[in-house]
C-alpha cells in the first residue's frame, strides 16, 4: 500500500478491522475500511460501496475473492485475486469449495496463484488469466543488517547455526508443500559435515 500511495495512487485496505490497526494502512498513506469477514448481504452492499470509485479491486484468498466478486457484480471493475493456499476439504465441502473457486477463478481479470499448483488449479476452475506470482513477505527484524552485522554472524549465532548450513522453509504446514520431502532430505543429510 505504501508503494502504490507513493506512487501517487488513492488505495483503499478493506479488512477486518484488526487488521487495519495491526498493519497501519493509514500510516501508510491508504485510507483503511473495516469489513466484516462474512459474505452475507450486509458485507457484500458495505464492500460495494467501498469500491465505488476503484479503478482495480484486489482480492487476498478465496473467501475475500467470493465477496469481492459478489460485490462487483454487474460492474465493469476488473477484479484480481490472489490464491495463497489449496482447501484440504473433503466431502460436501470440497464440492462448495469447488464451486467457490469456479465463481471466482471467472469473475476474475487475473488470478494469481501463490504456486504453480494454484495456478493450474485456477486455470482449471475456468480462470480467463492465471499467472504465478509467488509471495513476498516484508523484510523481517532478524534478517542481518548489511551494515551492522554484514556476515549475518550474530543471527546465525541466535539460531544455533554458526559454521554449517541453514535451511530455511516458510509456509503453511499442508500436505501440499512438501514438507514431507523436505524432511526426508533433512534425514539423510544432518550427519554430513559440512
Amino acid at each position: 500500500a505504501a508503494g502504490l500511495v507513493a506512487r501517487g495512487l488513492r488505495i483503499t485496505v478493506c479488512a477486518p478491522r484488526g487488521t487495519g490497526d495491526g498493519y497501519g494502512f493509514a500510516d501508510a498513506g491508504a485510507q483503511f475500511t473495516p469489513l466484516r469477514t462474512r459474505t452475507d448481504p450486509g458485507a457484500v452492499a458495505a464492500l460495494r460501496a467501498a469500491c465505488a470509485e476503484a479503478d482495480v479491486v484486489h482480492a487476498h484468498g478465496l473467501r475475500s475473492g467470493l465477496l469481492a466478486s459478489l460485490a462487483l457484480r454487474g460492474r465493469p471493475t476488473p477484479l484480481v485475486v490472489t490464491w495463497h493456499t489449496r482447501s484440504a476439504a473433503e466431502g460436501a465441502r470440497a464440492r462448495l469449495v469447488r464451486l467457490t473457486e469456479r465463481r471466482v477463478a471467472r469473475a476474475a481479470a487475473v488470478v494469481l496463484g501463490a504456486s504453480s499448483d494454484l495456478v493450474e488449479r485456477a486455470r482449471g476452475r475456468g480462470a480467463r488469466d492465471a499467472r504465478l506470482a509467488p509471495v513476498a513477505l516484508p523484510v523481517p527484524s532478524a534478517v542481518p543488517d548489511a551494515e551492522t552485522d554484514p556476515s549475518g554472524h550474530k543471527t546465525r549465532a541466535e539460531i544455533g547455526a554458526v559454521g554449517r548450513p541453514l535451511l530455511l522453509a516458510v509456509g503453511r504446514l499442508d500436505a501440499g508443500r512438501g514438507y514431507g520431502t523436505l524432511l526426508d532430505a533433512a534425514r539423510s543429510w544432518r550427519d554430513l559435515d559440512p
